[in-house]
């Protein structure tokens, strides 16, 4: 598999510092949204379970293992590289079907995701309540955070870094009973003023949607392949193998 790899400069020590050289793997990561039966006017990203399944299975078979965000972190602190068949599958916007078909797609095949919460949408029609969020936390998938309401974080003024990302946090931390240490962009825009809010919140990775990662600050603009609706399982392990 072709990797490109990220080159991460730490000083160590006190006083006199010196310079360690860690590289490490970019995982492959994917995306979804709706995983439901859909119509020419849903967008292309929409995927049925049906084929989902197709998807997963194919990965299965390929040999991969799926990794969350807290592998990723723990890896990068540690200067650890990954193995070559890992991968973290990941859910945006807290869809009801999310709990419902990908959830248990994941688990047949002995996979766990990554779900990342828009906290205005909770309890709400067509979205997860709090009792499924909690559940999928028991069962061994990751839950991060996906703002309040989806706003471009790069716009938001000064005032609203505690309505998009301090109190839906805290929400969720109070469901799970765990940490929430990783966030994805709304869009997958970010920027170097974004990247220092969520530093200073606590989070120890982001993940955007395409392109690849920053250099300066990989570990917060982590890439993830958003997933059409109308790939084969062949053509998803052609496109893991051509970006990462």
């Amino acid at each position: 598999m072709n990797r490109w790899f990220i080159t991460l400069f730490l000083t160590l020590g006190t006083g006199l510092g010196f310079s360690q050289e860690i590289s490490l793997p970019t995982i492959p990561a994917l995306s979804y949204h709706n995983v439901r039966t859909f119509t020419s006017q849903d967008p292309a990203y929409f995927i049925t379970p049906e084929e989902f399944e197709k998807q997963v299975k194919k990965l299965k078979e390929a040999g991969f293992q799926t990794v969350l965000p807290k592998d990723i972190e723990e890896g990068f602190l540690a200067g650890k590289k990954k193995e070559s068949k890992s991968v973290m599958i990941s859910f945006d916007d807290t869809r009801a079907d999310h709990y419902a078909s990908a959830a248990p797609i994941l688990e047949k095949y002995g996979f766990r995701g990554a779900f990342f919460i828009t906290t205005v949408s909770i309890g709400k029609p067509g979205y997860m309540n709090r009792e499924q969020i909690r559940d999928l936390s028991d069962r061994g998938h990751a839950i991060g955070l996906h703002t309040w309401d989806h706003q471009d974080l790069r716009k938001i003024a000064a005032d609203q870094w505690e309505i998009q990302i301090d109190r839906p946090k805290a929400l969720l931390e109070e469901i799970t009973g765990k940490k929430v240490t990783s966030l994805a962009y709304p869009f997958g825009l970010w920027n170097p003023e974004v990247i220092r809010q969520i530093k200073a919140r606590g989070f120890k990775s982001a993940f955007q949607l395409g392109g690849k990662a920053d250099p300066n600050d990989p570990i917060y603009s982590l890439p993830r392949i958003l997933v059409p609706g109308n790939w084969s399982g062949d053509r998803l392990l052609k496109e893991i193998e051509s970006r990462f």
